[in-house]
């Protein structure tokens, strides 16, 4: 029995993986709670309260991480209001076009117009866009190292 519910939490874990790319599956909080509920369900025997709680705290992290990158980073170069509304407004519909592509194209083109709308010159409004897209790389790049972080830690405690 256990054995069948350690392979049905990896999956949900490796879905929550991929999830670290795709922003319509929860990433690394589904990994949390699958380590959470499986916690919970075996009696706290193989993974611990101790464990339950670096996995959060590495979750939390990440999930930190990954909305504030792409702020900060278009922040840094200076964008305004315009440009970190338009980023957003651009990734959401962006995302819902194209998915995931449409993702970063729609942050990127959406900060872009943001900026030229405030009258910004055209190579800071560049700059602003290319920011967004680094911000967004980099957050993804940090959930996905984490979420790896996570997986392994419950792999280990579970066999180790």
């Amino acid at each position: 029995m256990e054995i069948i519910l350690f392979i049905i939490a990896l999956i949900i874990m490796f879905i929550g993986f991929v999830g670290t790319f795709l922003p319509a599956i929860p990433g690394t909080g589904l990994i949390f709670i699958t380590a959470l509920l499986y916690a919970i369900i075996t009696g706290f025997s193989e993974i611990t309260v101790n464990t339950i709680i670096i996995l959060g705290i590495l979750a939390a992290i990440s999930m930190a991480m990954q909305y504030t990158a792409s702020l900060i980073t278009t922040k840094k170069v200076g964008a305004s209001k315009y440009g970190l509304i338009g980023a957003v407004l651009g990734g959401i519909i962006g995302f819902m076009i194209l998915n995931v592509i449409g993702l970063l194209l729609g942050q990127f083109i959406g900060a872009i117009l943001g900026e030229l709308l405030k009258k910004t010159e055209v190579k800071k409004s560049l700059k602003v866009g290319f920011a967004t897209f680094a911000g967004y790389i980099l957050g993804v790049v940090v959930e996905s190292t984490i979420a790896v972080i996570m997986i392994l830690v419950f792999i280990i405690r579970i066999i180790f």
